[in-house]
């Protein structure tokens, strides 16, 4: 007759002693995902996908090449996390699902690579599997050869001391001993005599031979060696399933006197090695100093390393510079008449929610090109109610509201459809703009150019606001356009703001940051927040960022430095597009 299958194994016909797949090495992989497991990445939806499957692509090699030298704990935590990565962070991007095909084509290639990673982080089990099977066998044998090592000196032990005993009693039977009251004390003594000849002190010459007498109870517990423990069982689990030897103190102790890794230790950490295989080599990070240029004494080859300064101290810092701006009057907030999403419920066909993609670029177009817009209504069939798009400040508060109610909602569905996505899902900047452009929306040569990176590092701020004041890019040498109206879309934690220039009279200009979503300072409204000079745009802007992160965001932040290679997976990335009317 058949026996039914053991319990876990339900391929097997038969009993069987052999363990699940997966349990002999269940130790060290939970220690493994103790000290590496972490949460899938959350993408940024207007971040590109094909740069989030770039990054797959990346980890992926890093897999095959940890697979190839052998190294099979980086290999399992990274194929974890690559499989993590395709079937929990990247279904999660709005464009995941586009029917444009050469995402199709990269989706079908992530998911292909997905089904073999897992398949080959199901063999590292089973290599581990046997590896520690053999671990435990070669310690237990090795424990069996102690054991017997210890029985074997100690019998040896025993048979010397007898003999020696022996030697002894031969010694001291010839002599007569006097029958008296001091009798047994002679004896005794005689025999002491005897076994200090055969175990003669260094201080023989200086101390007497004999010793004094021991306490009774240390005489009774010297009488004899404590036995030794009774041979070690095959361990197997204990209470809680877990094995034996890769709980046991002694088992590590063991193991390290004879020079080899405890099994239960501490695994190797594995936590950046997702982001570290994206990094880029940075200057910043090199020991290598340059040869020197003349006979000069070369003065050290550890670079200084400048003090970072935690995000939290930034934020706090960013934060008194804003209320001292704003007590200063050089920075005002406006409440504007509306937010994205407003009519969401009672007019569905003028839902704005998530549109800001498209609400950053129309104020931008609107600001410098008022003229244009008129007509580009006209063509998309959007109809004017008469507000009057402009103000001595640049683009009226009336037309902001108009943008984000009236003429942002039909090219956001239209946009959606054209690209397959869903109804509020949110739209890279970059196809918005191709849109608004095909329209004549947004005109090409209009356009002054784009910067991006860590919008808390001055330079790269600085880049950002040179073209805001100046009208071009900062490597190009032209004349400046300071009497000129600019406007920029900034693209920051999946959300996009506009920052426009508005030129004064007086050869100053104004800086306002147009903000769609509702704001707590401004009653739940959209806002439109002014700054009378460059010095309070950057502080605006720096503090912006600084409010935008999470705790996690804070933690990420503090633990890694900017590095372009990670820049997607970086909170503090931003990116902006800048168009200035015409000369």
């Amino acid at each position: 007759m058949d026996f039914p299958s053991a319990p876990g194994n339900a391929s097997g016909k038969y009993f069987s002693n052999k363990p699940p797949l997966g349990e002999p090495s269940k130790a060290r992989r939970e220690s493994l995902k103790k000290h590496n497991e972490k949460a899938p990445i959350t993408l940024q939806n207007l971040c590109p996908i094909h740069k989030y499957y770039a990054a797959a692509d990346v980890v992926l090699e890093q897999f095959k090449k940890l697979l190839k030298e052998g190294d099979l704990d980086g290999a399992y935590i990274i194929g974890r996390r690559f499989a993590l990565f395709s079937t929990v962070s990247l279904p999660g991007h709005d464009y995941y699902t586009s029917p444009n095909p050469d995402l199709i084509k990269l989706r079908l290639k992530n998911q292909k690579d997905a089904q073999w990673v897992t398949t080959g982080v199901e063999r590292i089990v089973q290599v581990m599997d046997n590896e520690e099977i053999q671990k435990q066998n070669a310690e237990l044998e090795r424990i069996r050869k102690q054991r017997e090592e210890q029985e074997r000196e100690k019998m040896e032990w025993e048979e010397k001391m007898k003999q020696r005993l022996t030697a002894v009693e031969s010694s001291s039977g010839s002599e007569r001993l006097s029958v008296n009251s001091d009798g047994e004390e002679k004896d005794l003594l005689s025999k002491l005599a005897s076994l200090n000849a055969l175990f003669p002190r260094e201080d023989a010459d200086e101390e007497e031979l004999i010793p004094s007498a021991p306490p009774q109870h240390d005489i009774e517990q010297n009488e004899e060696l404590p036995p030794l423990p009774p041979p070690m069982e095959v361990p197997l689990t204990d209470e809680l399933g877990q094995s034996v030897l890769t709980t046991s103190t002694s088992a590590v102790d063991q193991l390290k006197s004879n020079g080899m890794t405890p099994m239960f230790a501490e695994p190797p950490s594995y936590s950046d090695l997702f982001l570290d295989v994206l990094r880029t080599p940075s200057v910043g990070n090199s020991t290598e100093l340059r040869q020197p240029t003349s006979s000069s004494v070369l003065i050290s080859t550890v670079p200084v390393q400048q003090p970072r300064i935690p995000i939290r101290t930034i934020q706090q810092s960013c934060s008194q510079q804003l209320q001292s701006c704003i007590n200063s009057k050089q920075i005002e907030f406006i409440r504007l008449g509306t937010y994205q999403g407003r009519l969401a419920s009672s007019s569905p066909k003028y839902d704005s929610t998530n549109g800001c993609a498209v609400i950053s670029p129309l104020v931008v177009a609107t600001h410098i090109y008022p003229q244009h817009m008129h007509k580009a209504k006209s063509e998309l069939l959007l109809q004017h109610h008469g507000a009057n798009t402009t103000s001595k400040y640049g683009i009226s508060n009336v037309a902001i509201n108009e943008i984000i109610d009236k003429r942002a909602p039909p090219i956001l569905s239209v946009v959606r459809s054209k690209l397959g996505l869903s109804k509020h899902a949110l739209i890279i900047p970059s196809d918005v703009h191709d849109y608004l452009v095909d329209c004549h929306i947004l005109p090409q040569d209009k356009f002054v150019g784009a910067c991006g990176g860590d919008l808390l590092d001055q330079s790269h701020l600085n880049e950002l606001v040179e073209m805001m004041v100046k009208g071009h890019e900062v490597n190009k040498k032209s004349k400046s356009v300071r009497k000129l109206k600019v406007g920029a879309a900034l693209f920051f934690r999946e959300h996009v703001v506009s920052i426009i220039k508005i030129p004064l009279g007086n050869g100053a200009c104004y800086f306002d940051l147009i903000d769609s979503l509702p704001s707590k300072s401004v009653g739940g409204m959209a806002s439109r927040t002014r700054c009378k000079d460059r010095q309070s745009l950057e502080t605006l802007l720096r503090w912006y960022a600084s409010s935008k992160f999470s705790d996690s965001q804070c933690d990420f932040i503090d633990a890694n430095k900017w590095d372009d290679g990670m820049c997607v997976f970086d909170p503090r990335v931003f990116q902006s597009f800048v168009w200035t009317e015409t000369q």
